[in-house]
Parts: C-alpha cells; structure tokens; sequence
C-alpha cells in the first residue's frame, strides 16, 4: 500500500492522522522540555492522555489536523490544523507544532504553513485564519508575517510562563490578502 498524501510541497507532506506512528511522535513532543516550553506546556501527559487528546481534536468536526511527514523520509515530524472552523463565518484558528526540536530551522514549518494556507482558502473557502503567538517569539511571529498574516492586536498579560506574565499577539490573515499576495 502507498504512503497517504493529501498536501504536499517540497520538503513535507501533510496526511491524516495514524494512531501508530504519530502518538509516539505526539507523546514525545509534549514531554520534551524544549517543546514544552515553546508550546507553553506545563503538564506530564501520559501515553493515555497523550491518545484522548488526540482523539478529542480529531473526533470535533471544528477541527482539521493533519500530520507534517518528512517527504524524504516519511517521518512524522508534526501537527498542524484548524481549531474552532465556523463554517457561517468562514473563519479558523491556526495550529502548527513540530515536535521533535531536531526537526526545527529547516523550514517544514514555512511549507506546513503555505500548506495550511492554501488548503484554507482553496479547498474550505475560508475568509479569515487567526492564530495566537507569544510576542517574545520572535521567529514565529516573523515567520508568521512572511506567510501574510498580521498582528491585530496584544493579549496583554495572556499567559503565565516561566515565572512570568507573557503577552501573546493575535495575528490574522484575510482570504483576499492571501490572494493579493499570492
């Protein structure tokens, strides 16, 4: 039987979730302290949780997760997805974790974004894509400029993390921006 492709780019390719390979992937990455600390993780979260919790975000039909594969390699690397899709407001909230940290800085992030993008406004017709980021992540917050969203405003004070209050960005990208910058 062949690999399972339902996007895919240069380097990665998305598919749909498989509870073998992907829940150890997913059991590693929210234990791991530096993808915890990225993800703002405070919680051990056991093989059980780690599958309930999957299973949760699957099962809604508000939400459309797909596994990030290394094209080279077919590895699992990742999610990325849409939570909370409004179907009558034609808006989504953006999710992207890569989950092993030596998978980081080669870009899979960039093409799961486009990916994400394209599948949004393509395939769903959606109008609007937002997603929350921590304003001291720097990186994420360019690289979520360079795919065309915007910062809309600040949560002030949003989260505790490290021993401090952190503010987070709400950023937004608009289906006619998408294409304007396509």
């Amino acid at each position: 039987m062949s690999k399972i492709i339902f996007l895919e780019d240069k380097n990665i390719y998305l598919r749909p979730f498989e509870e073998l390979s992907d829940l150890d992937m997913f059991h590693f990455g929210e234990n791991n302290p530096k993808v915890r600390d990225t993800l703002f993780l405070f919680n051990p979260l056991s093989k059980n949780e780690a599958k309930s919790k999957i299973e949760t975000w699957i099962e809604s039909k508000e939400n459309k997760i797909f596994t990030i594969c290394e094209k080279s390699t077919n590895i699992p690397i990742g999610f990325t997805g849409l939570f909370r899709v409004d179907m009558v407001s034609r808006a989504a909230v953006f999710y992207i974790a890569i989950y092993n940290p030596d998978f980081w800085s080669k870009g899979y992030g960039k093409e799961a974004t486009k990916l994400l993008l394209k599948y949004s406004f393509d395939i769903l017709n959606l109008n609007r894509i937002q997603l929350h980021v921590a304003t001291t992540n720097v990186k994420g917050v360019k690289a979520y400029q360079n795919a065309g969203f915007q910062i809309e405003g600040t949560l002030r004070e949003a989260m505790y993390h490290n021993n401090e209050y952190v503010d987070f960005y709400v950023m937004g990208i608009l289906r006619k921006e998408y294409y304007s910058t396509k």
